[in-house]
Parts: C-alpha cells; sequence; structure tokens
C-alpha cells in the first residue's frame, strides 16, 4: 500500500529534510567533516581505523601497527601506500 507523499516524505518513505546529525557532521568548515568521514570510509575499506585526536593530529591504527599523521592529506599518502585507494 502507498502512502501519500505529502508529509513531507519521499515516495520511498525517507524523510525529506536532512537530520540534525548529518547537518551538524557535513557541514563543518570549509567541508572539514566531509572530508573525515571520506577518509574515515577509506580506512575501513583497506582495513584501518582513523581516529581523530584532540590535538588535531590523527592515528592510524591497522592490526598490530598505528601511526599519528599531521592532516588528512597525510592520512590519504599513507593509506595508499599500504594499499587503499
Amino acid at each position: 500500500m502507498s502512502r501519500p507523499n505529502n508529509e513531507g516524505h519521499r515516495a520511498n518513505g525517507a524523510p525529506e529534510n536532512e537530520t540534525q546529525n548529518d547537518k551538524l557532521y557535513f557541514e563543518g568548515g570549509g567541508g572539514a567533516g566531509k572530508a573525515l568521514a571520506t577518509m574515515k570510509a577509506r580506512a575501513a575499506l583497506c582495513g584501518c581505523t582513523l581516529i581523530e585526536m584532540a590535538d588535531g593530529e590523527f592515528l592510524v591504527a591497522r592490526w598490530n601497527y598505528s601511526r599519528a599523521v599531521p592532516c588528512l592529506r597525510a592520512v590519504g599518502d599513507l593509506l595508499r601506500q599500504i594499499g587503499g585507494r
């Protein structure tokens, strides 16, 4: 049974409005939140965990190996070295 599309929902039942979490996470300063989410996904695809540390650096961990890197560009370089895209 199909539900009418007049309640702020798309035809598939998903709400048309973004959730507050999406806005807070992805609308960072200059897209920084989206870049971080992308890097976390890339790290997960190659079996790593990406952790943002309090001092602004990042920790890339895999198995018994971890490495602190200063910025997201360095994270991307490291992931390429260990087999990520």
